[in-house]
């Protein structure tokens, strides 16, 4: 018989090593600390009660760094779930698969991702959006506003804007805005998440963050301008608030 173990969150951080933008973008240092410190700071300054954490690493170099944060792990990630085109979800359900083989089954109310590369997520966002789980709630997602209409989001094709028929300009104030995942963070209710195999899961309450917070490293710009806030943070979040 296996062992079931309960925990009320699974806290789920993604860190493959081989980046395309940035080589090594998950350890890479906004201050003193890399971009996948900076996350577990955050998780660990929560506090969150029943909390299981697990980084997803292809790299035992990124598995030392968690020896800091007293976490550990015997499972390196598949080369075949550490591509660039591997999706998050498929290494989730290889860590629940390892466990379940291990004869240690692990159950949760709700499993959190974080992305390393949002080392600037707010602490108090997202205990306000814990505060808004409950029974009837699927999840929560971290949005950013687009301030853009659908209408005025076009695709490029050939090195050619489609344009769609009849557009005009207008006043910025009177256009219906659209959103977009910041990548901050997932709450998502676990059985929701086993059902859709995604953590888009319908009917999803939202949290909105603004920037700086939702700043995301997918270029050596991004870390440059991200070092600069990070430095500056104080005179930032009074311009931002």
């Amino acid at each position: 018989m296996k062992n079931i173990n309960k925990y009320k969150f699974l806290t789920f951080i993604p860190a493959r090593s081989g980046s395309v933008g940035i080589k090594n973008k998950n350890i890479k240092k906004i201050g003193k600390k890399s971009l996948l410190e900076h996350t577990l700071n955050f998780i660990k300054k929560i506090k969150l009660k029943n909390n299981f954490i697990y980084v997803s690493t292809d790299s035992k170099v990124y598995m030392n760094l968690l020896k800091k944060f007293s976490l550990s792990s015997d499972l390196l990630r598949s080369k075949k779930n550490s591509k660039s085109n591997s999706k998050i979800e498929s290494s989730v359900f290889e860590f629940l698969n390892h466990h379940s083989i291990k004869k240690k089954k692990l159950i949760f109310d709700y499993i959190i991702l974080l992305l390393p590369p949002q080392p600037l997520r707010s602490v108090n966002l997202f205990k306000k959006s814990l505060r808004l789980l409950n029974d009837n709630s699927k999840g929560i997602i971290s949005l950013k506003n687009l301030d853009r209409s659908s209408k005025y989001i076009f695709r490029v094709d050939n090195k050619k804007i489609l344009i769609k028929d009849k557009l005009t300009s207008t006043n910025r104030q009177y256009i219906k805005t659209n959103y977009t995942p910041c990548g901050c963070f997932y709450i998502v209710k676990f059985s929701e998440f086993i059902k859709y195999k995604s953590f888009f899961i319908p009917k999803m309450n939202y949290a909105i963050s603004k920037f700086p917070d939702n700043i995301d490293i997918d270029s050596y710009n991004d870390l440059k301008l991200a070092e600069v806030i990070y430095s500056n943070k104080k005179i930032f979040k009074s311009v931002s608030s």
